[in-house]
């Protein structure tokens, strides 16, 4: 006989025994096109099946549909289902723990001891978001609550005997000439307002239980969360008990199985109840800003503003390859739509599709690029009324000194002091002094100047010879030109890529000071992304200029982002630490094990803090804004992923 199709199953062209159907639980029978497949995907309906048959469990109606099933085949098949519904049994055997420990305030499951606490009494008035602190508390715990709607008939009639006790109450102290007691005055004012309340429907009563269990390595730590979250709740009159003798039932009600077996509740209104809503947490999300990405612990969004925050740098600390170029980049994208101008330091090249795409400027600095921009440059203008007439020139000269260390070497204090006397005499013969400091319609000094000037000055031959390779040598065309950039609003990219890495902390030095002579010649929202701050950080001088530009930038509406994935050279120079002291924001992704100790000590990271980022995966990262700590994922559209992605065939 032919087997029949699931199509003609399906139709149900066949004919079943009625009794037989009512008489056991309903049967699930797998099919596959072969008997020596593992029956995974359903076959289409027009495609002629082979039953996976076990002669011992289905019956005969599958050669041969007309016949009944008898009494012996029934019974034969209802033992088949209870062997395999006994078999269930194991599974749960499996996933039990082979070993718990039942006493009176707590549980112990192997190593992991468990105790329940139930709230049951609050204030007469609860503060919104006063769980909170309970949502943040930096140890595992399960929280649950159980809301029971009562019926406001029934809440009105005990209203009104409760008016009645307290107006008699009130009488008789009347009666007896006693003085006026506000704590039952409050009462029979709270009790009429709830009246009005719920009267007009604007208000509904609930019954509401509360149970928070918490786990812990040991009794000790056990006893210490459990002061800890006494004293968390008690201090906003919320007092707590523990599930004595009910330490099972306690565990139940915070497991996930919807069951209130400890039945502590409290009565409480609709607007008391709006306070204990559970997912509110750590966020940033502000009224304005750009999103960075998903809350993880909430699920929140993260909106956030740099700029409305007291001081908006940020420092990115993360491994080679986890994201942090492309986090930044997103960023800088969201904020360019925001009018934002974004200035970058490049020395990897990693940003010039990004500028290709969204066209903007990108400079490659380089010994044959057309850029040049000249180390004696001075700001036009400042903003700043404290500043007074000599002072930019001040700082240049400080600024000169510091980038010829780098170009020269170790120098001299006799040397540092004719390069001091020789940098002044060089402003001064294009009429640049201190009594006139302003660069208006005169000539700026180039660094072959100070070479002629260090010339004619006595034992200056050293910093003469040292000085020569930059002003005729091959690197000449790059530090002794005068600059021809013009920062333009939007996107500006300075790539120092094709630089010998002797010459890149000297053009990262100049960029620097270029940017900031920008900032304070004009009043604009500008951030500065210096990537791969670990060649600036090597030098004091230039980790000294760097930090000094963290400190001041903000005045000047100007903020900085350093990026780095050497946090030990970072954090090794005193100024490294001096930037993330004045870097309010910072950004963390995965961390090596050999970093993460330095970043535990620098950010006083919590132990669960140090396991994400050591355990984090590629698009989250640990965000923290002043005291705020949030968990983020990386959340990007497909064209911006396209955008800024660096992996290949992407």
């Amino acid at each position: 006989m032919t087997l029949p199709t699931l199509a003609e199953i399906i139709s149900k062209n066949y004919t079943w025994d009625v009794e037989w159907l009512e008489s056991i639980t309903p049967v699930t029978l797998l099919w596959t096109q072969d008997t020596n497949i593992s029956p995974v995907s359903t076959p289409s309906p027009n495609v002629e099946v082979t039953p996976v048959i076990n002669s011992s469990i289905v019956p005969n109606y599958v050669n041969d549909p007309d016949k009944k099933l008898t009494r012996e085949e029934a019974m034969e098949l209802k033992d088949t289902e209870r062997e395999y519904a006994e078999s269930l049994a194991f599974i749960k055997d499996a996933i039990a723990p082979a070993m718990m420990r039942i006493d009176a305030t707590k549980l112990q499951i192997w190593d992991t001891f468990v105790r329940t606490i139930f709230t049951y009494s609050y204030p007469d008035v609860l503060e919104g978001n006063w769980l909170s602190p309970l949502i943040n508390w930096d140890v595992k715990f399960d929280i649950s609550m159980f809301v029971y709607p009562v019926d406001s008939a029934r809440v009105m009639k005990f209203l009104r005997k409760r008016l009645t006790q307290l107006g008699s109450q009130r009488a008789m102290n009347n009666g007896k000439w006693l003085i006026g007691d506000p704590h039952l005055d409050a009462q029979i004012q709270d009790v009429e307002e709830l009246q009005q309340y719920l009267t007009r429907g604007q208000e509904k009563y609930f019954h509401f239980s509360l149970y928070i269990t918490t786990y812990a390595e040991s009794e000790d730590e056990m006893k210490k969360f459990t002061n800890m979250l006494d004293m968390m709740l008690a201090g906003r009159n919320i007092l707590t008990k523990q599930t004595f003798l009910r330490a099972e039932q306690g565990f139940v009600a915070t497991g996930p199985f919807a069951r209130d077996e400890v039945n502590v509740f409290r009565n409480i209104s609709t607007k008391g109840l709006s306070t204990t809503f559970p997912f509110s947490s750590n966020s940033l999300s502000q009224d304005d800003g750009i999103f960075y990405g998903i809350n993880t612990h909430n699920k929140s969004l993260i909106i956030f503003d740099r700029f409305h925050s007291e001081n908006a740098n940020m420092c990115v600390f993360a491994k080679s390859g986890w994201g942090k170029s492309f986090a930044i980049k997103l960023e800088i994208l969201r904020s360019l739509m925001m009018g934002i101008d974004v200035i970058v330091l490049d020395p990897e090249n990693e940003y010039k599709a990004l500028v290709d795409t969204v066209g903007w400027t990108y400079l490659n600095i380089s010994l044959n690029s057309n850029e040049k921009i000249n180390p004696f440059d001075l700001p036009r203008w400042l903003k700043d009324s404290e500043t007074h007439t000599g002072d930019l020139l001040r700082g240049a000269i400080v600024n000169m000194i510091g980038l010829l260390r780098l170009m020269l070497g170790v120098i001299t204090p006799n040397e540092e002091a004719l390069l001091e006397k020789a940098i002044i005499t060089t402003y001064s013969l294009k009429g640049i002094t201190m009594e006139d400091d302003s660069v208006d319609g005169k000539e700026i000094p180039l660094l072959k100047d100070l070479h002629s000037v260090l010339e004619t000055m006595d034992g200056a031959n050293g910093l003469v010879n040292r000085l020569e390779k930059y002003v005729f040598g091959v690197f000449a065309w790059v530090f002794s030109q005068p600059t021809n950039v013009n920062l333009k609003w939007g996107l500006v990219v300075f790539s120092v890529r094709d630089l010998d890495d002797i010459l890149r902390p000297i053009a990262m030095y100049i960029l620097l000071t270029y940017v900031w002579n920008v900032a304070r010649s004009s009043e604009k929202k500008r951030f500065l992304v210096v990537d791969e701050a670990w060649n600036i950080m090597q030098y004091e001088d230039s980790a000294k200029f760097l930090f000094g530009l963290v400190k001041r930038a903000r005045k000047y509406w100007l903020w900085v982002t350093t990026i780095t994935q050497d946090v030990e050279d970072f954090m090794w120079s005193s100024y490294g630490k001096a930037i993330v002291t004045n870097s309010s924001i910072q950004l963390l992704l995965k961390q090596s094990p050999a970093s993460i100790d330095v970043l535990q000590n620098v950010f006083k990271l919590t132990e669960q803090e140090k396991y994400i980022l050591l355990n984090a995966s590629v698009g989250t990262w640990l965000f923290f804004a002043g005291w705020e700590h949030v968990w983020i994922e990386i959340l990007s559209s497909y064209f911006e992923e396209k955008i800024i992605t660096t992996k290949p065939n992407v």
